[in-house]
């Protein structure tokens, strides 16, 4: 299926949607019409971004991940200066969220909705190249930034280091 240039000025370059899986290099637009390759070399960049838009998704899960875990702390601090000398282990407590705190997580959680729907339409180019790009980045990410599980069973609470 081809979409053509759409009155761009650019009557040399003609983005093409292919719908089944391809390696293609040239006449590729990839979710945006001014986003064109046109050859390896600006495939080899674009494959670099999208890479590196799969790290940002996973940092974004991070950055998640401690903000919640700040928040559980902050909650940790006020009920054990309650309790002087036997402070309550926390284990799966439900926290009640100011408005901020929920503001923040919203913000956080619809930067990463946005960027897995922007993730999935490049995936949707069906080009394998951009698809390795996507499971490289996000990869890279988990192994940067996924360093730590959580546990949801209510009798372990603690962090435990694996060797």
């Amino acid at each position: 299926m081809d979409h053509g240039d759409h009155g761009n000025g650019n009557n040399n370059f003609r983005c093409s949607m292919k719908m089944l899986f391809n390696w293609d290099t040239t006449n590729l637009c990839i979710v945006f019409s001014w986003w064109k390759v046109n050859g390896v070399p600006l495939l080899i960049l674009s494959c670099f971004f999208v890479a590196s838009i799969g790290v940002v998704y996973e940092l974004l899960k991070y950055l998640s991940r401690k903000y919640d875990e700040k928040i559980y702390e902050s909650c940790y601090v006020q009920i054990s200066n309650d309790e002087e000398e036997n402070p309550p282990v926390l284990v799966n407590r439900v926290v009640k969220l100011t408005r901020k705190q929920q503001l923040i997580r919203s913000f956080i959680y619809a930067i990463q909705a946005f960027i897995s729907f922007f993730i999935m339409l490049i995936f949707m180019t069906y080009n394998g190249f951009l698809m390795i790009s996507v499971v490289i980045g996000a990869g890279i990410g988990f192994f940067l930034f996924g360093k730590q599980t959580v546990s949801n069973r209510e009798e372990d609470d603690r962090v435990v280091n694996c060797h």
